[in-house]
């Protein structure tokens, strides 16, 4: 089975049933108009806040419809997450591919892929927040979260394991250990970044997060 296919399987176990994607085109975009409403005031208003009726007057529906497409605001702030983690995803692919290619030494790899994950986060930084707060209040979000935490370890891992193999960092390494702090680092420093609305430069950020990967897996920077 593939990565995706396990990552869906697991989701899918993990994860109540809920109301379906629309098939029509309209309900689909009736549906993302609420999906779009929804991470405003829940980056406005935090997850406890935020009400049903907050999101389908931001969305500019009635109250009744916002009931068409979602059981609960539970349900809705799941379907967002999985809607925002898909976009942190797709930050990951360029980097992913380049990997693949060749594309550049060890340390540009590491700063190109840590660059796209922080202009995504920052990006979302709103939601993102939310997401960690409310994932110490509702095991569902708490279980969304654990999965994307699992699957960055899995993707660094295998990246570390591949600069061994190609002789950029040494074996005595243990890759599972390392992916494990490592995308914790990152991912902690994000959170306080957007939290705390820390006066950080992107591009700084970026450079100094790849610098303390590179020192601590021994690969040469410039």
């Amino acid at each position: 089975m593939t990565e995706t296919a396990e990552g869906a399987a697991t989701d899918a176990a993990a994860i109540p049933s809920r109301r379906a994607v629309p098939a029509t085109a309209r309900g689909r975009r009736s549906r993302q108009a609420l999906l779009d409403a929804a991470r405003v005031v829940f980056a406005r208003d935090g997850f406890t806040a935020a009400r049903i009726t907050d999101i389908s007057d931001e969305a500019g529906v009635a109250h009744g419809s916002f009931y068409t497409y979602f059981k609960s605001k539970d349900e809705i702030f799941l379907a967002l997450i999985e809607e925002l983690e898909e976009d942190l995803r797709v930050s990951g692919d360029g980097e992913r591919a380049a990997a693949r290619a060749g594309g550049g030494d060890a340390y540009s790899r590491i700063l190109r892929a840590n660059t796209d994950y922080l202009t995504a986060y920052h990006h979302n930084r709103g939601i993102m927040v939310v997401w960690e707060q409310a994932a110490t209040l509702n095991p569902e979000v708490a279980e969304l979260r654990s999965q994307a935490s699992e699957r960055a370890v899995s993707r660094i891992i295998r990246a570390i394991e591949h600069m061994q193999a190609d002789g950029e960092v040494q074996t005595a390494i243990d890759a599972r250990y390392a992916a494990t702090a490592l995308t914790g680092m990152v991912s902690n420093f994000a959170y306080r970044w957007c939290l705390r609305d820390e006066d950080f430069e992107l591009d700084k950020a970026a450079e100094q997060l790849s610098l303390l990967w590179a020192n601590a897996l021994g690969i040469p920077a410039p």
